[in-house]
């Protein structure tokens, strides 16, 4: 999970680097052509062809749809807001999907959690300041991506009994690759050496971060992993004022605090919840 908290913001630093002169679409295009070329030995692992293949293809086309907004909407934020604060805000995805959970898997969720979720949402709000004179829409789009990113994620819970780890993993890149190839032709520009380096390194930053994501969800649980997710603020921090000469301001310290410090309170009761049904078990048996 560390490493894929840090290979994901250094992906995000060279998608911030490289959208100043080349569109979103041909960034998406080449990155999504690389990370099928990587992931192409979990395919094979998983049987080939015959991973690809779905007992429930609908969920597979709007977790493609999904994916294609979530991308394009990130990439664009990236482009505009400051590293660190669009780190800051997306991290607001671990409390969405406890309220999510409740809603649409009616899975119990207490009055304590509720509370985490809402000073996790007035952190968010602390960061983008609505009503203020440095205020901008765009300051919203990490959040729509956490809400997204939530969507995603409980997608992934909901079907990882009936669908391969490859259907998963690898139709929202093909989503990705097909949306991009279309409307990379409508401004394409030739990238130079450089930016074309840069834009191969993103997809093998996106292929191997995700990836890493897997591995450390299958070995360990959300409880145990989910805090180290917050090392992510710290990279973008380093990043944004290293690359980009960036510091957060004081009141996004203030929103970054009350964003990580409610969201793992909520990974702590999640864990006492799991220990206290682990003891019962045992105390039946």
């Amino acid at each position: 999970m560390l490493l894929a908290m840090f290979i994901m913001t250094v992906m995000d630093a060279a998608v911030k680097w490289v959208i100043k002169d080349y569109s979103i679409q041909q960034v998406n295009f080449i990155r999504s052509i690389v990370a099928m070329i990587v992931l192409t030995p979990q395919v094979v692992r998983d049987g080939g062809l015959s991973a690809f293949y779905s007992r429930n293809p609908a969920v597979h086309f709007w977790r493609m749809v999904l994916i294609v907004i979530i991308s394009y909407v990130w990439f664009f934020a990236l482009g505009k807001m400051k590293l660190a604060d669009i780190a800051a805000v997306v991290m607001i995805s671990p409390l969405i999907i406890t309220a999510l959970s409740s809603l649409l898997l009616k899975e119990e969720v207490g009055l304590s959690r509720w509370f985490a979720v809402i000073i996790g949402f007035l952190g968010m709000l602390v960061i983008v300041r609505p009503g203020s004179g440095m205020f901008q829409p765009v300051a919203f789009l990490p959040a729509l991506v956490a809400f997204g990113y939530a969507l995603f994620i409980l997608s992934n819970r909901a079907n990882r009994n009936t669908e391969s780890l490859t259907a998963l993993t690898y139709y929202p890149v093909i989503g990705i690759f097909i949306v991009s190839g279309l409307l990379s032709p409508l401004d394409w520009s030739t990238p130079s050496a450089n930016a074309f380096a840069i834009m191969i390194f993103i997809g093998f930053c996106s292929a191997i971060g995700h990836f890493a994501l897997t591995l450390a969800f299958r070995y360990a649980s959300p409880p145990t992993l989910a805090p180290l997710e917050y090392t992510g603020i710290i990279w973008a921090v380093i990043l944004g004022y290293w690359i980009f000469n960036e510091l957060p301001d004081s009141w996004t310290l203030v929103g970054m605090i009350m964003i990580s410090c409610s969201g793992i309170f909520v990974i702590y009761k999640d864990a006492l919840s799991a220990e206290e049904i682990t003891e019962v078990s045992i105390s039946k048996d």
